[in-house]
């Protein structure tokens, strides 16, 4: 069945105390996302560009952890803007930002499904990143809200994020799993132990390779959930493949990893959100990462080669 797709720009970069990530919806445009729109039309694919949500311009200073103010007059536009796009019948594709996005982007993906298919429906989520994102505000944590996106997601963290939309969790820990993970704390690593969250390193995938670890994550969404998140952290790509992000990890998934990945999701027809964040065209002097930017979204929209 053919899809409707809508790409939407989120300029916000308020989550991190690195500031750049919110210029990426533009960079990744001007790199060729604008030019192949007008190829993947006249092919057959229904690809629509819904331009950009921005964030808020906020005085004074911040309250801990770093954009909790600013997400909190960010998200109910955004999740609204995401809620008619996929009322719409489309399937929003985010450029961020960075990613706290994924505190409202999963929220409004979960308020539509639960819409749709009650409040008993689940969602999955699949985490492509080198970290868990999964701190927790306290003395020893970064305190960075893009740090712990995936934790407020899990009922963890600050409760007026956690219960967006009026109700949390928003995934549950075995509807979770990650894919790239290379630096992860002590306190994530307690949380996916105790929580037996799934979670693949580059270790498994150079263990199982990239083939065997799409196959067991997209057949558990598919069989347990009733649609899907993908959301792709490009800093779980090597650096020698995306230098411009602002947590690069040497030891990340190649390129044709990345290919692979987008390929799966392309062929789901759970997926009912997926999320580019993370690049920092600031520090990208030759459009290299948002380059690479565009290349996943084209694999992800028309999907395998032959």
């Amino acid at each position: 069945m053919s899809r409707q797709w809508e790409i939407l720009g989120a300029s916000f970069d308020c989550g991190s105390c690195h500031k750049g990530s919110g210029k990426a919806p533009a960079a990744i445009r001007d790199a060729g996302l604008t030019r192949r729109l007008r190829h993947f039309n006249t092919q057959g694919f229904d690809v629509a560009d819904g331009g950009d949500i921005e964030s808020p311009v906020l005085s004074g200073l911040e309250k801990a952890p770093t954009g909790l103010r600013a997400m909190t007059e960010f998200a109910p536009a955004f999740m609204a803007r995401l809620g008619a796009t996929l009322s719409s019948g489309r399937v929003p594709l985010v450029l961020g930002g960075d990613h706290s996005l994924s505190i409202p982007g999963v929220s409004a993906v979960v308020e539509h499904v639960r819409q749709s298919h009650g409040p008993g429906a689940s969602v999955g989520l699949i985490w492509v990143d080198a970290h868990p994102d999964l701190e927790t505000p306290g003395p020893d944590s970064t305190n960075d809200l893009n740090a712990m996106a995936a934790a407020h997601l899990l009922d963890l963290g600050v409760e007026d994020l956690r219960t967006l939309g009026g109700f949390a969790p928003k995934v549950k820990p075995e509807h979770l799993i990650y894919i790239g993970l290379r630096d992860v704390v002590s306190e994530e690593r307690e949380i996916i132990r105790d929580r037996r969250i799934r979670a693949y390193t580059m270790s498994d995938i150079e263990r199982l390779g990239i083939v065997q670890v799409c196959k067991e994550t997209f057949a558990h969404v598919s069989e347990e959930t009733d649609a899907f998140v993908l959301s792709f952290d490009v800093d779980a790509l090597d650096p020698l493949v995306a230098p411009d992000v602002d947590y690069p990890e040497p030891g990340g998934l190649t390129l044709r990893e990345a290919m692979v990945i987008m390929e799966y999701a392309h062929q789901s027809q759970r997926l009912a959100l997926f999320e580019l964040l993370e690049a920092n065209p600031t520090t990208d002097r030759d459009q290299e990462t948002a380059k690479v930017a565009v290349r996943l979204l084209h694999r992800l929209i028309c999907g395998p080669i032959v």
